[in-house]
């Protein structure tokens, strides 16, 4: 099962492989010279940075992820050890308008597909750093700025144990249950900082809603378990559930499974 993500833009693995490549041998986007210089002085701190590796464990799958927040900005580049990667760029009024939140991902291909040691080489671990000019509302004098955390450490997956694949439990009083992650997929120690557990149903969504209807909780490390509300699961209806182990960089490893109520 594929995790729902809210985004505004999923990037396909062509033989670029990312979006802005092109401008690795220089370290600066192209996209932006038209902006003009901005004041380094002037720099307004991103509310949020970040770039990781989601890896499904069912599914044998791999790929990257990245998050932004900010007070507003027109353009984007994300810069690492191998120059810039992507670029994103608000067009029109949105541009003047200034855009804030960001999430993507990359296409996920199948590990025996692309080898997870090849899809790593697409991003080299280190730092990224993400900027640009600021915009908010049609003003726009400074530059944004902000740096995300990339490692190549990623997380086993969580072993479910309840319910059990396939199962048909009861509607009331179910336990969501999974075994704690201590290593990453090579067999080296991993500290996982936090598990998230979603369970939704197994159906269509809603045309004009994003995401489906469930239920997405994240828990600390120290939590293997957790009793499930009575009134949120439906009688006879099948669920698909997963719980993700989060390690101290944020890449993150998925494990699924389904089950039907009485």
């Amino acid at each position: 099962m594929k995790r729902i993500a809210i985004g505004l833009i999923t990037l396909s693995l062509l033989p670029a492989f990312l979006v802005g490549c092109n401008a690795r041998s220089s370290g600066t986007a192209t996209a932006g010279q038209a902006d003009g210089p901005v004041a380094v002085s002037e720099t307004i701190p991103l509310k949020d940075a970040k770039l990781n590796i989601e890896h499904n464990a069912t599914d044998s799958d791999t790929g990257f992820q990245g998050f932004i927040d900010s007070e507003g900005w027109k353009r984007l580049d994300v810069k690492g050890p191998d120059g810039v990667v992507l670029s994103f760029q608000g067009r029109g009024e949105l541009a003047r308008l200034g855009l804030t939140e960001l999430f993507f991902e990359t296409v996920e291909p199948a590990n025996a597909d692309v080898p997870i040691e090849e899809m790593l080489a697409n991003l080299p671990a280190g730092n990224y750093t993400i900027d640009g000019p600021a915009m908010e509302n049609g003003e726009s004098a400074r530059k944004t700025s902000g740096t995300a955390w990339l490692t190549h450490d990623i997380p086993a997956g969580p072993v479910l144990l309840s319910p059990g694949a396939g199962a048909t439990v009861s509607a009331t009083g179910l336990v969501a249950s999974w075994s704690p992650v201590t290593q990453t997929i090579t067999g080296a120690d991993v500290t996982i900082i936090a598990y998230q557990l979603i369970i939704e149903k197994d159906e269509p969504p809603h045309p004009h809603m994003i995401g489906k209807i469930g239920l997405s909780i994240y828990v600390p490390a120290s939590v293997t378990s957790m009793a499930i509300p009575d009134g949120f699961l439906e009688p006879g209806t099948a669920y698909k559930w997963e719980v993700l182990a989060i390690e101290e960089s944020g890449n993150q490893t998925l494990s699924s499974g389904e089950f039907q109520t009485q």
